[in-house]
């Protein structure tokens, strides 16, 4: 009696689990929208819980537990919004603040540059793809006519579909992924840095947020 309770106990709870249904959009907002800027609020003790302790100066290279942690944050917010970084803490001088402003900015860029390869190196194997596509396509065309053995038409036929597949899987759907991705790094790359002593949750007013995107949008001009 008690293995079929146990088990009927069983049953119920994962019935329960399938049917429960959460409003994502709203638990985002509310964890980390407001006035139209995303914001990510981190606390810490020490310079190096930013900047990677083997860093050397001028050449400063980003914590990777601290990468992680905003990462994984950033991962939630829509990719429409821009990033403000509230790092709270006393313990930053305004060389080290300028340093982890920068590092954070470098970092992201790499990241960003990174995906730019990327997408230029699928552009390559994609045209690579559909050249001899359409070459295959072409030599089916002429030799529609001419006798030639079956396994040798049946190459040719597989060869051009194996082409032309892995074309349209690079043209559109990895393509797209590395779109996504390169726009998120992008999200991250122009991340807005404040600091703060100690964390207060209160958010920018209107001219703060339209000042916040100016400088944004003025960075990304420069860029």
């Amino acid at each position: 009696m008690l293995k079929k309770r146990r088990s009927r106990r069983l049953r119920k709870s994962l019935k329960i689990f399938k049917r429960k249904r959460i409003d994502y959009s709203k638990y985002v907002k509310d964890f980390y929208l407001e006035n139209g800027l995303a914001y990510i609020s981190c606390n810490i003790e020490d310079y190096y819980d930013i900047i990677d302790k083997y860093s050397v100066e001028g050449y400063e290279w980003l914590n990777s537990q601290f990468a992680h942690f905003l990462e994984t944050n950033a991962h939630y917010i829509p990719v429409e919004y821009p990033i403000v970084l509230e790092i709270c803490g006393e313990c930053l001088t305004d060389k080290q603040q300028a340093a982890v402003t920068e590092t954070i900015a470098d970092y992201y860029s790499l990241k960003l540059g990174d995906h730019q390869l990327a997408l230029s190196d699928n552009l390559r194997k994609s045209i690579v793809l559909l050249f001899f596509g359409l070459l295959l396509a072409g030599a089916i065309w002429l030799l529609r006519s001419i006798y030639l053995i079956g396994s040798i038409k049946e190459l040719i036929l597989i060869l051009f579909w194996f082409f032309t597949w892995e074309f349209a899987n690079l043209a559109w759907l990895e393509r797209s992924d590395l779109n996504a991705a390169k726009t998120e790094a992008g999200q991250l790359a122009s991340i807005k840095v404040i600091f703060k002593e100690t964390f207060i949750d209160i958010p920018a007013d209107q001219a703060e947020v339209e000042q916040i995107i100016a400088e944004i949008i003025d960075e990304e001009n420069m860029g």
